[in-house]
């Protein structure tokens, strides 16, 4: 079994409409190495280019191989194949057969952007970042896993318990990860936007659409989780739309009241 990330480039192909109209789809693959390996059961994520569009783009959908790389006279639904939405020359005449999961088209919905990726040390050095060229990506374990959460809308807070000797030798350093409530946290986002007209951070403004062309912020939690009791429920306005730095910030911040004290800090209260 394998873990893929498919790319699609909104120039030669209209993948929004693709995406918004169907759940099982045919994607091009071009590599004989690719076509031997790839399975059924095999995960897939798909990926949306920029091109030339302002709008966001990254991660899109998710779903599984249903069918195994075939020439396309072969696949068992041809109506899907749909090669009306590509504006040029076909990659391949292999294809697999997808069935698609879920759909994120826009940020509202939950589509996973490349800034997420990008600031990560690992997944900033995919072949699928680096590349200019290809379509099919195969995904280590890892690279899986951390995209996975990303997919969940999983905040991560981080405490660094790092030990280090010469810096050329190891360097050992553990994550302490805690999962959130994804819908939970797109909720938060949309109440918010639809409040502000815009996602930024509520405690310094800072807004990532200006410099970066895509909208950007993580949730936190007012109150800290660690005195949450046990059945205790989380409402949408429990969470408060921060930056990564301000995130990072409240989380280092040694106090009874760490988000008060963030407000304090920059003159909000």
């Amino acid at each position: 079994m394998a873990d893929w990330i498919f790319r699609g480039n909104r120039e030669d192909f209209e993948i929004d409409t693709y995406l918004r109209n169907f759940d099982y789809i045919y994607w091009a693959v071009k590599h004989q190495k690719h076509q031997s390996e790839m399975q059924v059961g095999d995960r897939v994520f798909i990926w949306r280019s920029k091109g030339k569009s302002k709008d966001p783009y990254g991660i899109v959908a998710y779903g599984e191989i249903i069918e195994a790389p075939v020439n396309k006279r072969e696949v068992r639904h041809p109506e899907f194949l749909l090669e009306e939405y590509w504006d040029k020359r076909e990659v391949s005449e292999i294809k697999v057969g997808i069935k698609i999961k879920e759909t994120r088209l826009d940020i509202e919905k939950g589509l996973v952007e490349s800034g997420l990726l990008l600031r990560d040390n690992e997944l900033s050095k995919m072949q699928l970042l680096t590349a200019r060229q290809g379509t099919n990506f195969r995904l280590s374990i890892n690279e899986f896993s951390k995209i996975w959460s990303l997919w969940r809308g999983e905040t991560l807070d981080l405490e660094d318990d790092e030990y280090a000797t010469d810096e050329s030798k190891t360097r050992l350093r553990t994550h302490k990860v805690r999962e959130r409530d994804s819908l939970l946290v797109k909720k938060a986002k949309e109440r918010f936007i639809k409040e502000h007209g815009a996602l930024f951070c509520e405690v310094c403004g800072y807004d990532f659409l200006p410099k970066y062309g895509f909208s950007y912020a993580e949730a936190h939690h007012k109150k800290p989780l660690s005195k949450i009791k046990a059945g205790e429920k989380t409402k949408e306005s429990d969470l408060a739309i921060v930056c990564a730095n301000c995130h990072r910030a409240v989380h280092r911040i040694e106090s009874d009241d760490p988000w008060s004290d963030l407000l304090n800090i920059h003159g909000k209260l």
